[in-house]
């Protein structure tokens, strides 16, 4: 038995480099196993997971339930090695990862597989999920990417960029505004200069409510806010509570303008490489593990807003309404370069 192993995270830029001057995606499929053996299922597979997010958070239960369920299923012929904390790498670097062959599976920010999977956006559109709470919108993400209008996505995605989306119904949060000052209203955040990740679906809701986007790596935003170089951020419960920014920041405004989604992704040529029943195994396995994940991900973020208000946030929930009807034209021109409109996909999740 021949065993297909991945390079470790030590010397994936090495690998990186040695296999863009063999010629890119083409080498590293190769070279991790897309092979006549492998089609036939008979060699061992190493699939690197890796994620963003710290060892403590619910995706990263999510990425062990994975190995738990693919190596019950496989035998152990498919061993499933974890990496959280960006130890492949930053979200776009895992994604570039996949192309060389040193990472397997990459759990990235549906906003991110967007700058190369524009469609994908729809997903990360403000106010796009239907529902009152976080766990009914959960359901009508599950009746989305259940659909056939998803599955085109996935054909789109694959067809334009080389990715196999295996899931991109992992839920994380909404994305809510942390800032100096209470508010209510988008009036209330003129003036304002917040951090936003550097992605224009990120920088839209905040520029549309009238604040000042000041796009950030995520590492500086602590001591930004503490040095008052931006006065609010916005961010997922659990990333805020995580990341002690309550100790920084007074006010938390549900603004939910934002769901965040994961987006799981292999690289195409790799995955149609796998035999069938692998495939299928990889498909199963990471559906139950984002359900898992999910689920476990809802609850956290119940307790940890909780905790927030503990730790001496001021939570405040403004109607949503002004803040919806503030992104509506921008979402509608999105969707137009996309080819679809807001009722199709609301249709969808009825």
């Amino acid at each position: 038995m021949r065993t297909t192993r991945l390079l470790t995270p030590a010397v994936a830029l090495t690998t990186a480099l040695a296999l863009a001057a063999c010629g890119g995606r083409g080498a590293g499929v190769e070279d991790g196993g897309g092979d006549d053996e492998n089609a036939g299922g008979a060699e061992e597979i190493v699939l690197t997971i890796g994620h963003s997010q710290a060892p403590t958070v619910p995706m990263n239960e999510g990425a062990k339930k994975f190995k738990e369920l693919v190596e019950e299923g496989s035998g152990g012929r498919i061993a499933v090695e974890v990496y959280p904390a960006e130890e492949l790498g930053s979200e776009p670097e895992m994604m570039e990862g996949l192309q060389m062959g040193n990472v397997r599976v990459a759990i990235v920010a549906t906003a991110v597989a967007a700058d190369t999977c524009a469609s994908l956006g729809a997903y990360a559109l403000p106010y796009i999920l239907e529902g009152e709470t976080d766990r009914d919108q959960y359901e009508n993400l599950q009746a989305l990417t259940g659909s056939d209008w998803n599955q085109q996505l996935i054909d789109d995605c694959l067809a334009e960029s080389g990715y196999q989306v295996i899931d991109n119904s992992w839920w994380y949060g909404n994305r809510n505004l942390t800032t100096n000052k209470e508010v209510n209203s988008p009036e209330d955040m003129a003036g304002l200069v917040v951090r936003t990740p550097p992605a224009d679906l990120h920088t839209m809701a905040i520029l549309d409510f009238g604040a000042e986007a000041v796009p950030m790596p995520f590492s500086e935003v602590y001591s930004a806010l503490d040095t008052g170089v931006i006065d609010g951020q916005e961010n997922p419960i659990s990333t805020i509570y995580q990341n002690t920014l309550y100790e920084v920041q007074d006010y938390l405004a549900l603004t939910r303008h934002m769901t965040q989604s994961q987006t799981v992704l292999m690289n195409g040529e790799f995955f149609d490489g796998l035999a069938d029943e692998d495939q299928q195994l990889v498909l199963d396995s990471i559906r139950e593990a984002g359900v898992f994940q999910s689920d476990l991900q809802l609850s956290t973020n119940e307790e940890e807003l909780e905790l927030l208000k503990e730790e001496g946030m001021t939570v405040t929930e403004p109607d949503l309404a002004q803040f919806r009807a503030a992104t509506e034209d921008s979402v509608d021109a999105h969707l137009e370069t996309l080819g679809m409109s807001r009722d199709e996909i609301v249709t969808l999740q009825d």
